[in-house]
């Protein structure tokens, strides 16, 4: 009887178990795991958005491999039929991009592919590049001789702009070898191998008339590098030992700035880039690369591409004479070009040049000009050329293409005689009606014109000639005291496209040529507690000023020449702007005959009793105002140093700080800033980054797209924001804020 209880309780235990688990059945894995999608394939354009597919499970699932740039909601789930998954994509800035998102179920998963539009492909955006791989390079016995000129296996560029590509080079060869190539184990990016550059004595690497796409003005110039000096202790990056420099028409150069994504880097490659915004119309650009420290760098991949966005604004009126840039010797010696200047002049740049008994025409602190019955050259010296006008000299050197002419460079001079008559040819007179004749050698020529300095660069612009200007090249004397004066010069014209290269033998400064009218600005800006404002009138001529509000009088209402004008009135006591033009005008025989000058008085702050006033100031007010004022309550200061930056937008550069401040009496609720590109990206705002506010508040700091925005919780009268990440560059700035 025990016995038989036993088996019947045991029986009925297991009963129970059975049915249990019948019950719960509906709660746990159905059949064999799978997972099912909708669709494979989603395509989103450029601005983003989002879309919805629909997803069926037979087991708990969820999403991998989801990029920053692609949202997935829900990211996981529990088994279900016909369940909505959301795709989100944020706007694309960049090339055209794609990601496989892939949704797993225990041992099986499904991918979805996500496409969107962007800039273009690669393909379409690569204007140069050159991984110098055509044919690979072999050390021969006695060493490496596969320098550029003799040796053509290094010229294998691709991109949309290579069918007008020349080269001109220095010191340079194409090399190879099992752990120097930028593919090898000292590589930090996947460089292509095979050939690289090597920089030797006296070397430079010039890729001329790369032909960029039309309507396109943003662009990244990249190359692998790294530092390798045979048996130095320390072979750290250091990039002012590597120079990059580009030019619309190889005359003038401006020095890019370029970074490394991980720093600098001792003895290892890795993938440099340099983003920049080149002029409106620019139609090709030159590439000019040098290593000041001989035998020591390597160079791969070179690649100039568009950019997505903009970088750092490039004003090629403001690049430097580089004296060199032509030559293409590599290292073997160059072949003779003749005994006169003419054969000279004549001969393949990288000849031997060797001329006898020549007559120094003209002297710069850098170069000389020499001549004979059949011809002028310029010598470039890079240094004092310890010559004056009259010596003979005996000159040897190499010849170079710069400016467009042929010059002689890296000479060895030596005086026969001195005090020698000069003779100069009648010169060549530029007009505004010539000036875009350029001439096609080294032309003795005359011209009287208007000099104007643009940072430490002295232009001389031609009557009304402002995309032609001519500059005195490495002038002896002291350009300061000719500034905003017309000038008459006579001397050589030794070259150049936009900018004409003068090496000048007369310079005199002669009265202002023609009648001449203009005003300092345009536009004017008075607080609400201002009662005045000023600004100039330039010229030589009779002129009137007449405002259109009566409450706003003028002082002086007229003038002859030069003078100031000082607009007087009663502080603003309403809560609106008032808008006052100011006409200047003149009946001279002038160009522009009138301006308007308009006023804008501030009014005063609409803050009161707790209500909240948004104040915002656009990308054109930050570019020309590093520090500035934004209303009668809110002001701001940025201790970035642009040095001689050219800035289109506000900038706050790495470990510098942007504060903003309120007047007393009243407290910050909010900033937003709209940057270039979006949150967390580079030249954007830092969630991450460290923000100040006064004792007592505390602030709360978010991003999306290209917004980022603080909001403030308690009172403050200040906000510091540091860009400790990295630059951010601001196009809009609102401050919200309210009386206390």
């Amino acid at each position: 009887m025990k016995l038989k209880k036993l088996f019947l309780g045991s029986f009925a235990l297991t009963a129970m178990l059975f049915a249990q688990s019948c019950d719960d059945k509906n709660d746990g894995p159905t059949g064999a795991p799978s997972i099912e999608l909708s669709t494979q394939t989603l395509d989103f354009e450029k601005d983003g958005g989002s879309q919805t597919i629909k997803l069926t499970a037979t087991r708990d699932w969820n999403v991998t491999n989801v990029p920053d740039w692609i949202a997935v909601d829900p990211k996981s789930g529990n088994p279900a039929e016909n369940k909505e998954v959301t795709i989100t994509v944020l706007e694309n800035t960049g090339m055209d991009r794609s990601q496989d998102i892939k949704f797993t179920i225990e041992f099986d998963g499904k991918t979805l592919t996500v496409n969107q539009k962007g800039t273009g492909s690669a393909s379409e955006v690569v204007v140069y590049h050159n991984d110098f791989d055509k044919e690979l390079a072999v050390k021969g016995e006695s060493g490496w001789k596969t320098y550029l000129d003799s040796f053509d296996g290094w010229k294998n560029e691709t991109g949309s702009g290579i069918s007008t590509v020349e080269y001109a080079f220095s010191g340079m060869s194409a090399r190879t070898n099992s752990s120097g190539t930028s593919n090898s184990q000292f590589s930090d990016y996947q460089g292509s191998g095979k050939n690289y550059l090597w920089f030797a004595k006296d070397n430079y690497f010039h890729v001329k008339n790369i032909t960029l796409p039309e309507g396109k003005t943003n662009y990244t110039i990249s190359f692998g590098s790294e530092r390798n000096l045979y048996q130095a202790a320390d072979n750290t990056f250091v990039p002012e030992e590597f120079l990059v420099y580009v030019s619309n028409d190889g005359s003038k150069w401006v020095k890019l700035e370029y970074a490394f994504p991980n720093g600098l880097k001792n003895r290892r490659w890795d993938l440099a880039s340099s983003t920049f915004t080149v002029p409106s119309g620019t139609k090709s650009l030159h590439i000019y690369i040098k290593a000041t420290l001989a035998s020591a760098y390597l160079m791969d991949d070179l690649d100039l591409s568009v950019a997505a966005s903009a970088g750092t604004a490039i004003d090629f009126s403001k690049g430097i004479d580089l004296g060199t840039g032509g030559s293409t010797g590599g290292g073997e010696t160059p072949e003779p070009a003749g005994n006169t200047i003419a054969a000279v002049c004549a001969a393949a740049a990288g000849s031997a040049a060797d001329l006898k008994d020549v007559l120094v025409t003209g002297v710069t602190t850098q170069s000389y000009v020499i001549t004979d019955e059949t011809g002028s050259v310029l010598v470039f010296v890079k240094a004092d050329p310890k010559v004056k006008v009259g010596d003979k000299v005996n000159v040897a050197g190499t010849t170079g293409e710069h400016n467009g002419l042929i010059q002689i460079t890296a000479p060895t001079t030596a005086v026969v005689s001195s005090n020698n008559t000069v003779t100069y040819p009648a010169p060549l007179e530029f007009t505004e009606a010539n000036l875009a004749d350029t001439p096609k050698k080294v032309t003795y020529v005359s011209f009287t014109g208007n000099v104007k300095k643009n940072n430490q660069y002295y232009n001389i612009y031609i009557g009304s000639v402002t995309d032609k200007d001519l500059s005195l090249s490495y002038y002896t004397g002291n350009m300061d005291e000719f500034v905003d004066c017309d000038i008459k010069v006579k001397g050589w014209y030794v070259g150049g496209g936009t900018h004409y290269q003068i090496v000048a033998t007369e310079v005199e400064k002669v009265e202002t040529i023609g009648p001449k009218f203009s005003v300092s600005t345009t536009a004017l800006t008075a607080k609400a507690g201002d009662t005045s404002a000023s600004f100039d009138v330039k010229g030589n001529v009779k002129w009137t000023v007449a405002s259109d509000n009566a409450a706003y009088t003028v002082s002086p209402a007229s003038g002859d020449g030069a003078g100031t004008v000082t607009v007087k009135f009663a502080a603003n006591e309403t809560e609106k702007d008032v808008t006052v033009k100011l006409t200047v005008s003149t009946t001279a025989d002038v160009a522009t005959k009138s301006y308007t000058v308009t006023l804008t008085h501030k009014g005063k702050s609409t803050s009161v009793g707790g209500e909240e006033v948004m104040v915002s100031v656009d990308k054109a007010y930050l570019a020309a105002n590093q520090n500035g004022k934004m209303d009668d309550v809110i002001s701001y200061t940025n201790d970035s140093d642009y040095g001689t930056t050219a800035v289109t937008e506000l900038r706050v550069y790495k470990g510098k700080n942007l504060k903003i401040t309120a007047v007393e009496g009243y407290t910050i609720t909010k900033v937003e800033f709209t940057c270039t590109k979006n949150c967390g990206v580079k030249q954007g705002f830092y969630v991450d980054s460290p923000v100040v506010v006064d004792s007592g508040a505390t602030s709360k700091s978010t991003g999306a797209g290209k917004i980022g925005t603080i909001t403030i919780t308690g009172t403050t009268s200040s906000v510091k924001y540091t860009a400790e990440s990295n630059q951010m560059r601001v196009e809009k700035m609102t401050v919200t804020y309210k009386k206390l």
